[in-house]
């Protein structure tokens, strides 16, 4: 190298330090004159951990080779920023939380809400007529319960419920009537079962204040764990958030069979565990929040912070459902010595897989479910296991140049069908500044390390049943010669978007023909950051993944790419930047006429800001 061009790279370095626990990685980047990035980087430790963090860090300021040298050095001041917000625990692994303090908040321990056959997420068979659910504010049911100032209230058969899970059986006619006492329209979207139109929820009409709205259809799903939550454009993350959600249990002869073969019983071991971070009562998103999804500084677990849960030696289930607004979780068990202990997973959004696939961790994304099987016949009494998110680039730096703009600019309102009445003023229409690349710290970032739920094991017990080699027959879509769309997610101009549209009311939709079966082709860009996809109506199955990144990649089971979660059928994906998701969807329904429904991104504010397309089948 000549004097000059070690000079040249010396003035256009860039250097950053990262301080942990006793630990500096020192790291510089060199730009040279074909505009390439070089990596040095240097530890006071044998900490490859440190290292790997700072290398995906360094990995957002991939740019196009012939980007002119502003565009390098704006990256690089991004990641500046956002070295000095990185907190301590990516740089020096994840040692297993102490049984004092599991979930990261210094709190004592609660026992675990388990729903029964009332109250909170109470479970609820409505055999004998129409439910009513009053969304309205509402008072938590036990001072062991936090799940925001918002809820479903029903009473039946003399008994209460707030958010209740309803048990249907497939085949069964539905009738619910929602009541709306909030002094916001509303809207309660089925998210997963497959409905027509006027029963999906899709926010196309409101029920205004003091308004209701009946609901009527039959149940076509297979047995599965499903939800309902607030649909209504613009409000549908401040709803969700202030607690207005549930589960939907679905059953058919697939699950009567696993229940009687494993001797599983809902409330004992069979367990649901709802997960929700939260941070105020009060619903504020910032324009950081607008851009990147809210999340908060605390977890919970059927409403219970810190919870823990009194185990005997035998298999539990657990059915998952990540209720958060936006945070992704990274799901894994551990020892108290903080060895991973495998699960079996038996189940997705869409219900039960073909066969049992055991696993050591699984990303769970906002609004996925997953069902898994936990066996702690090797466990002795007095054993601890957490379960916990584990830690992972969750590649919101990708990014970190993004200035958020009004989310909601040109948005035309959402028409009430039963009162001609308009949503209220845009409650984000104050974020029209620019976050500028500031990214702000969190007490819990996403893609950070904690216990979310401790086992406690209190009872030996002899259990010898053997978990089925077969849970349910389901033969794949049919996805050979067949038309195929490609999507594209991305950020301009201060939005996110797909296809480069944002979503506005009575915006031409998406028209595929009823009965046809199509693949879509979901491509994050590299510059992007995690989208949860979810397709209203459809049931879709994951034919493959491309260029995933290294904690995703790590997890792959198949030629295609796919995750263990891929499989089966599902409602939501996650699609990460630069990776490619192929899925195949077949169109077909028993409904007369056009339906309506909603392709968009799961993470509530991208969902709000516009990140929506409708689409119509015809």
């Amino acid at each position: 190298m000549t004097a000059a061009a070690a000079n040249e790279r010396r003035a256009s370095a860039r250097h950053c330090e990262r301080r942990s626990q006793g630990t500096i990685v020192t790291g510089r980047l060199f730009l040279s004159r074909e505009r390439t990035v070089e990596l040095d980087v240097r530890s006071t430790a044998a900490s490859e951990a440190a290292k790997l963090d700072l290398s995906r860090l360094f990995r957002s300021l991939t740019v196009p080779v012939h980007a002119p040298r502003r565009a390098l050095l704006q990256r690089l001041a991004a990641l500046g920023v956002a070295l000095a917000a990185r907190p301590a625990w990516s740089a020096v692994g994840e040692p297993p939380a102490s049984a004092a303090d599991f979930c990261g908040s210094g709190e004592r321990g609660r026992r675990l809400w388990v729903p029964g056959d009332d109250g909170y997420l109470g479970r609820l068979s409505p055999l004998d007529g129409p439910v009513t659910l009053l969304a309205s504010a509402a008072r938590s049911p036990s001072a062991a319960v936090s799940r925001g100032p918002l809820g479903y209230a029903t009473r039946t058969r003399r008994r209460h419920y707030t958010n209740p899970t309803l048990v249907l059986q497939r085949g069964q006619r539905v009738r619910v009537n929602l009541v709306n006492a909030l002094a916001q329209p509303t809207i309660v979207h089925w998210h997963g079962l497959a409905v027509d139109g006027n029963n999906d929820g899709n926010g196309s009409f409101l029920v205004k204040p003091g308004g209701r709205y009946a609901y009527d259809f039959e149940v076509r799903n297979r047995s599965g764990m499903y939800w309902y939550h607030p649909h209504p454009h613009g409000l549908t993350a401040a709803q969700t958030y202030g607690g207005l959600y549930g589960a939907v249990v679905v059953e058919d002869d697939d699950e009567r069979a696993l229940r009687a073969a494993l001797d599983l019983v809902p409330g004992r071991t069979e367990i649901p565990l709802i997960m929700q971070d939260r941070g105020a009562d009060t619903y504020r998103a910032t324009p950081h929040d607008m851009t990147h999804g809210l999340v908060g500084s605390d977890l919970y677990v059927n409403g219970t912070k810190c919870p823990y849960l009194d185990v005997g030696s035998r298999i539990y289930r657990f059915r998952m459902l990540n209720a958060a607004n936006a945070r992704t979780l990274l799901i894994a068990f551990r020892t108290a010595k903080g060895a991973l202990l495998p699960f079996t997973l038996i189940g997705n959004d869409g219900g039960l897989l073909p066969a049992p696939m055991r696993c050591e961790r699984a990303f769970l994304a906002t609004a996925e479910r997953i069902d898994v099987l936990l066996d702690l016949r090797d466990a002795a009494v007095g054993d601890s296991i957490l379960l916990q998110t584990l830690a992972f680039d969750a590649m919101h730096l990708e990014m970190a140049h993004a200035a958020p703009a009004d989310p909601h600019a040109g948005h035309a309102a959402p028409t009430d069908a039963h009162a001609g009445h308009s949503p209220p003023a845009d409650p984000h229409a104050a974020h029209a500044h620019s976050a500028g690349m500031h990214l702000p710290a969190s007490a819990w970032p996403d893609g950070a390390p904690r216990a979310l739920l401790e086992l406690r094991v209190r009872q030996r017990i002899a259990f010898d049943r053997a978990i089925p080699e077969r849970l349910s027959t389901l033969p794949p879509i049919a996805a050979s010669s067949v038309a195929e769309r490609t999507f594209r997610l991305g950020f301009a101009d201060g939005r996110w978007r797909i296809n480069d549209r944002v979503f506005e009311m009575g915006m031409p939709p998406i028209e595929v023909q009823r009965g046809k079966v199509e693949t879509w082709l979901i491509r994050n860009d590299p510059s992007s950051m995690p989208h949860a996809m979810h397709l209203h109506g459809f049931p879709f199955e994951v034919l493959g993944r491309e260029k995933s990144p290294g904690d995703v990649a790590a997890l792959e089971i198949d030629p295609q790419g796919r995750l263990a979660t891929d499989l089966g059928r599902k409602d939501t994906v996650l699609v990460w930047p630069g990776e490619s998701v192929r899925v195949a969807v077949d169109f077909s329904h028993p409904y007369a006429g056009p339906q309506a429904y909603l392709f968009h991104c799961h993470n509530l504010e991208h969902e709000d800001g516009g990140m929506m397309l409708p689409v119509a089948v015809v």
